[in-house]
């Protein structure tokens, strides 16, 4: 039985164009239990990933041109019997050297690289919408600390809350009556 994240792999968009460019590259895919096996089908060497965010890496370089990334190995390589036996590597092609296997590897690099960037243009105007809704539904003032200002403003110069007499009252209450008029302003407007 399959683990769940190679249970899912199948359905995941940008692994469809890493396995596009990855097998483009004349590499075959084969998904277990623990992971990833990729072997190239010239040369017969293999690389296994235990992630998807690896596989991904390693079509990207693929794509791009650069060499693949190390592979961090969690236990020591075995020498085993036969280990000297493997065939070497073909010699590199030249650039330039228009065959069209390099073409259709190009075509299906840019249409993978197509794709992914569709994706996540698509992931990111989600992410947006959301911030946007949610920004929207929020109130812009701070609600609570408007409500604490209002009340501290109709503690220090409401007329009844006034412990003063002569002049000081007088002040107090005009203060008031010129700030509360702006409050209330603000208030119309944002309900507005």
């Amino acid at each position: 039985m399959a683990s769940l994240w190679t249970a899912n792999i199948a359905r995941d968009p940008r692994y469809r164009g890493a396995e596009e460019i990855i097998a483009a590259a004349g590499y075959a895919i084969t998904i277990a239990d623990d992971g990833i096996a990729i072997v190239n089908e010239e040369t017969g060497d293999s690389q296994r990933f235990r992630s998807r965010k690896d596989v991904l890496a390693f079509a990207a370089s693929l794509a791009s041109g650069e060499p693949p990334p190390v592979q961090k190995r969690g236990a020591r390589i075995r020498n085993g019997p036969g280990f000297r036996d493997r065939s070497a590597r073909p010699p590199a092609r030249e650039a330039g050297s228009g065959a069209d296997g390099d073409e259709e590897l190009d075509l299906a690099r840019l249409k993978a690289l197509c794709q992914a960037l569709t994706i996540e243009r698509d992931a990111w105007r989600a992410r947006a919408q959301i911030r946007e809704e949610t920004a929207a539904s929020e109130p812009a003032d701070g609600g609570e600390q408007y409500r604490a200002l209002k009340k501290f403003i109709a503690r220090e110069f409401h007329p009844d809350q006034v412990r003063a007499d002569g002049i000081e009252r007088l002040v107090r209450t005009e203060v008031f009556k010129t700030i509360w008029a702006h409050i209330e302003e603000i208030e119309r407007s944002g309900r507005s």
